[in-house]
């Protein structure tokens, strides 16, 4: 009794300093998203105002409108959701294929390994400017459609489907594809019709990382897209000229496909990254 009567005061001290941390990582994360949702719906000398006015006292609808009425606008949401489709559909087909080698096969994993290293390696900016030349020899810089933007998009997520991948199809028994040969399916049919269901969890997880990979890009679309912008470049310029209303507006659209990815699909990421989300 006496040990329990010491150890209750100590573990009730535990769970309120707990508690008391995980009500300032909510707060920390809450208090940026509500000064952001603020300034999106409230007249521009509100966000200037001295002292700080925490709650608003006027509702507008004006910068939420702007997003859909200025052309430019318009153009770089479409062209961002195109962008991050293409990104999200190439990197996990090719994702797929390079974790199954992984996977499968001993030379395939140290290759791949070595290629996923190779590929952290250089900075951004000595990549960038070499590419950038070679895209506007090859037609595909600051085009209209983004694709040479939705290339190197595939080719930055393209090692984060892979390892996300990798210990899904590492997790399917082998006794599954040998059990369909000896029924005489092709490898590619086993592939397609077997191992790709079992791992269509982590195929969603993969998926939805390289689309908000895409979705959130900034230094290759402001080098590579630069008439022809997507949303977080047109979110840079907005901010640094001043317009804060529009740039809160953008900010807060943008929030929106990673807010509805995570609430929707937590449980399925938590089990396919963890787990290679076979069951």
């Amino acid at each position: 009794m006496s040990q329990r009567a010491v150890s209750m005061p100590h573990g009730g001290w535990i769970a309120f300093i707990r508690r008391m941390a995980a009500v300032a990582i909510v707060l920390s994360a809450a208090i940026p998203i509500y000064l952001l949702v603020k300034q999106a719906v409230t007249p521009e000398i509100e966000s200037f105002a001295w002292p700080p006015l925490w709650l608003p006292r006027r509702i507008t609808g004006a910068h939420l409108e702007s997003v859909f009425t200025v052309g430019e606008l318009r153009l770089a949401i479409s062209r961002s959701i195109a962008t991050a489709l293409v990104c999200g559909v190439s990197a996990t087909v090719m994702g797929a294929m390079m974790g199954y080698a992984m996977a499968r096969s001993r030379w395939g994993r140290r290759t791949g390994m070595s290629a996923i290293t190779a590929t952290r390696l250089l900075p951004m900016i000595a990549v960038a400017l070499p590419l950038a030349l070679a895209f506007i020899a090859m037609g595909l810089y600051d085009r209209p459609s983004a694709i040479g933007l939705a290339l190197v998009h595939t080719a930055l997520a393209l090692p984060m489907t892979a390892l996300v991948l990798f210990p899904a199809f590492l997790a399917i028994p082998l006794e599954l594809e040998e059990a369909a040969l000896l029924d005489g399916a092709s490898p590619l049919r086993i592939f397609i019709a077997i191992d790709l269901p079992l791992v269509r969890g982590a195929l969603a997880a993969a998926f939805i990382l390289s689309f908000i990979l895409s979705w959130d890009e900034f230094g290759f679309a402001v080098l590579l897209q630069v008439t022809n912008r997507t949303l977080p470049p047109l979110l840079y310029y907005y901010t640094v000229f001043g317009d804060v209303g529009a740039a809160s507006a953008l900010a807060l659209l943008m929030m929106i496909p990673a807010i509805c990815v995570v609430v929707a699909l937590r449980p399925m990421l938590r089990g396919a990254l963890m787990a290679g989300s076979l069951r």
